[in-house]
């Protein structure tokens, strides 16, 4: 090769490392990233900061435990030896239609009878969208993503929520206990929208009720390596008075684990523990704690 052709060759070279580079400049300018990777490894799993959703920077939000009754949670008796108490939700909350209020109200007198409360999920009851946001506390939850759906998968009698990428909702959507959720990247979140919600499943731990209105739309992201965030939005025509919007934080399982001492956290996953543990409800034929007003689950038509 000549000099001449040479020095050719690396201006060409070098103009085309400056037109790469312009354009990665460019996307970045624009704001284009890869889609986040929610489970780099097969015991990245994630947990819930608490049971009841964050409150919004403003606007209308979830209902909230009531400020006179705080919550003890049995994780937080596994650290700190507190007595549990059941959630004690503050109905004033203006987002209520009266109707929801008064289901909610009802079940505070329960707990202010001294009587359990405990959810359906706890006797193998589906948790149902958005109520699955608030479960990976004591045992964590799993992402699997494909090209064509994202599943989460709580470690809690194994609950499993389907999101398909990419495509649109179903015409005559039959409501179920999860609907339907279809979803898509935008740079670094997945964006959730989830319908044809029945219900039969309440919103929260405080027995907030929905009606078959019910509209969530979930935006997943990553703050760190650390720490996962979802924003909420809710609408509901016929329960809400209006759409509000909440927050829920998770932490990585490992980043717990290596921070916090978890000697009296007794059923606390670590990254030592390998994958998923398989926890099956329903095979207990009797109600949780003998309350026969939530009795056990159970198939009774078969799936063929």
């Amino acid at each position: 090769m000549s000099r001449l052709s040479a020095r050719v060759m690396r201006v060409v070279l070098l103009a085309g490392m400056c037109t790469a580079s312009s354009l990665a400049v460019s996307a970045l300018a624009a704001g284009a990233s890869s889609p986040p990777n929610f489970a780099p490894g097969p015991s990245a799993t994630w947990f819930a900061y608490k049971r009841e959703f964050i409150a919004p920077a403003s606007g209308p939000g979830p209902v909230m435990q009531h400020a006179k009754y705080p919550r003890v949670t049995n994780d937080d008796y596994r650290v700190t030896g507190q007595q549990p108490t059941f959630a004690f939700a503050d109905i004033d909350n203006p987002i209520l239609q009266p109707w929801a209020r008064e289901v909610v109200r009802k079940q505070n007198e329960i707990v202010s009878a001294g009587k359990p409360a405990y959810s359906r999920h706890a006797s193998c009851y589906p948790v149902g969208i958005p109520h699955f946001l608030l479960m990976p506390m004591t045992r964590p939850m799993y992402f699997v993503q494909g090209p064509k759906e994202v599943v989460m998968i709580l470690t809690s009698f194994s609950d499993v929520r389907r999101i398909h990428l990419n495509v649109p909702h179903s015409t005559n959507l039959k409501p179920s206990w999860t609907g339907e959720s279809v979803g898509h990247y935008e740079g670094d979140t997945l964006v959730v929208d989830t319908i044809g919600l029945s219900d039969k499943a309440p919103i929260d731990g405080f027995e907030t009720p929905h009606t078959d209105q019910l509209h969530v739309v979930e935006r997943w992201r990553l703050i760190d390596e650390q720490t996962l965030e979802v924003h909420v939005y809710v609408e509901d025509p016929g329960a809400f008075t209006t759409p509000w919007t909440a927050v829920q934080r998770y932490s990585r399982t490992e980043g717990i684990a290596r921070r916090t001492s978890v000697a009296n956290v007794a059923m606390l996953a670590s990254a030592g523990e390998g994958p998923l543990l398989e926890a099956i409800c329903s095979e207990n034929p009797n109600s949780l704690m003998g309350l026969e007003s939530i009795p056990i689950a159970q198939s009774k038509v078969p799936d063929f």
